[in-house]
């Protein structure tokens, strides 16, 4: 019922399907947490007491799209002329 199931062509398009839901964005978020996970899980020697120990960094903040950053201007500008 199942043969075939995981032909390559199968995987290439279960790929492409997963790459446009989520995103190249959220694929790479997730990967990252995913690979920090694995790094840390292959670096620990066993000792419970060192575990959790070292937390990752909290993530910068993300940038403002650019029309954010133009609407933020235009409404700068509009304040300084109201003004005079």
């Amino acid at each position: 019922m199942f043969e075939g199931l995981l032909s390559p062509w199968h995987l290439v398009i279960i790929a492409f399907v997963v790459f446009m839901v989520f995103g190249p964005k959220k694929l790479a978020e997730r990967w990252e947490g995913v690979s920090h996970t694995v790094k840390h899980w292959v670096d620990d020697d066993g000792d419970p007491s060192t575990a959790g120990a070292a937390e990752p960094a909290p993530a910068p903040e993300p940038k403002p799209s650019w029309s954010r950053r133009f609407a933020r201007r235009l409404a700068r500008l509009r304040r300084r002329r109201r003004r005079r």
